[in-house]
């Protein structure tokens, strides 16, 4: 099914190349390398994270990338995308090639139906620099979906602009597992903002996951039914065909995450709070009735600064998820609360992962990083103090990163102790004057603790970039 589905995916772009050459169009083009040479157990934490899996988590290593992207024109009312990246990592661990991005996109007044593997950023955290939302990050790579959203917020009619609303939905296929195979995701989200073009705008969402569907070496099977379909679209319980947990609880593994934003214009800055929360105890059914996890979560601030160039551009952000409905989890045999255990699930080994890869916040480290070659997320139960700013001085564009985080593990059993971590990285690039269109980079990044170990390393990047014109 997988081999059809890419050969599809592929007319579809050779059609849509086809297109761009009779259209007028460009398509914007990269060839790309980076190597990162290191000390330590594993290349530095902030060098590998929120990128996409591009980069082998191995000290020393070697990636070559190219890119082909068209994008649609928002002006136009019919109009059409599309996007391939492949990707290749020669490291003292492994090799690996493989399609970081390949999709097609086409637009139609304000909607965009995509298929394929696209890169998108969900959620309301600054979409550059935040260390990664709750439910969606930079993480892993983008995994095949079907997927019907608008482009962007949409004006709802009548209220010239002041009231915005924007939402999608999506179908997807996760990679086959140990014990599990055919995992599915369903994925949705609705937005409204408020404030147009007052200096203040105020903006609310729920996004909502859920794995499903497959058939497990140990649990059985969960058909892929319309009426299971229902039943995860509205988070309620299997029917009496499914497991003895599906039907004690919701069908399938639930994720939801409510996020509350304030935007802030004035002419000098933009500056933006965020917060965003997750619950995994019966969250469909339960989010409007119940409280929110408050003590979990993440909160953000953003400022962007265009005048000021030096530091055009910063975050601070803190997460945690220590307290996972609380400390007290058991009474009279019936569990209440405590043992959320965010990205895990009894019925599906990896969890929330793709390929090895946390696909929420990567401070919930990513089952690459077990010893014992387990492909669960075990630490789960974090707290995280991070910054992250950019600007440019004298030609040369630089971003420094700086995160200290405290990692308990996971919840069971209840935590006692954690294990400290400190990572940062400073990047640089600016335009080489010896090669037209061409950027370079230099990089130093280094991580010190318990979590990941001490880590050193030097990350050195050329890449040269262009357009197709039609």
């Amino acid at each position: 099914m997988k081999i059809k589905y890419y050969q599809t995916l592929i007319l579809i772009l050779v059609s849509v190349i086809l297109q761009a050459q009779s259209r007028s169009d460009s398509i914007a083009y990269s060839i790309n390398s980076r190597f990162t040479g290191g000390t330590g157990s594993y290349a530095p934490f902030l060098s590998t994270t929120n990128q996409y899996d591009r980069f082998d988590i191995s000290p020393n290593s070697l990636t070559v990338w190219g890119t082909l992207h068209k994008e649609v024109k928002k002006q136009k009312t019919f109009d059409y995308e599309f996007g391939v990246e492949l990707d290749g990592n020669i490291s003292t661990a492994r090799s690996r090639f493989f399609p970081g991005e390949i999709y097609a996109q086409g637009k139609i007044y304000f909607l965009n139906v995509n298929a394929g593997s696209k890169r998108e950023v969900f959620g309301n955290q600054d979409e550059e620099l935040s260390s990664g939302g709750m439910l969606w990050s930079q993480n892993s790579r983008p995994m095949p979906k079907l997927s019907i959203q608008s482009d962007g917020y949409v004006e709802v009619p009548y209220t010239k602009g002041y009231l915005e609303i924007k939402g999608g939905l999506s179908h997807g296929w996760f990679e086959n597992q140990k014990d599990l195979k055919g995992l599915l995701l369903h994925h949705k989200y609705a937005y409204i903002r408020m404030g147009g073009s007052f200096p203040v705008n105020l903006s609310y969402g729920v996004q909502h996951v859920a794995q499903w569907g497959g058939r497990s070496d140990v649990y059985g099977s969960m058909p892929a039914t319309l009426d299971n379909y229902l039943r995860i679209f509205l988070g309620k319980s299997g029917n009496s065909t499914a497991n003895w947990s599906d039907q004690e609880n919701a069908l399938g593994n639930h994720i939801i995450s409510q996020n509350l934003g304030l935007d802030l214009k004035f002419k000098a800055a933009i500056v933006s709070f965020y917060w965003q929360s997750i619950a995994e105890d019966a969250p469909v059914q339960k989010f409007i009735t119940n409280t929110p996890t408050i003590e979990d979560g993440l909160w953000g601030m953003s400022v962007k600064l265009p005048r000021f160039q030096p530091l055009n551009h910063f975050v601070f952000e803190y997460l945690s998820t220590t307290d996972q409905s609380g400390p007290w989890h058991d009474l009279d045999g019936v569990i209440y609360g405590g043992q959320d255990g965010y990205y895990t699930n009894g019925l599906i080994p990896n969890g929330w992962s793709y390929k090895g890869m946390t696909i929420g916040n990567p401070w919930l480290t990513s089952p690459k990083y077990n010893k014992d070659g387990s492909t669960s997320i075990v630490n789960n139960t974090v707290r995280l103090y991070y910054f992250s700013g950019k600007g440019t001085v004298k030609s040369v564009n630089y971003r420094l990163t700086l995160a200290y985080s405290e990692n308990y593990g996971h919840t069971a059993p209840i935590y006692t102790s954690f294990v400290k971590q400190f990572s940062w990285q400073l990047e640089t690039s600016t335009a080489a004057k010896f090669v037209k269109d061409t950027q370079i980079s230099l990089g130093i990044s280094g991580d010190r603790g318990s979590m990941y170990g001490n880590n050193l390393a030097v990350i050195l990047g050329v890449s040269y970039s262009g357009f197709w014109k039609f």
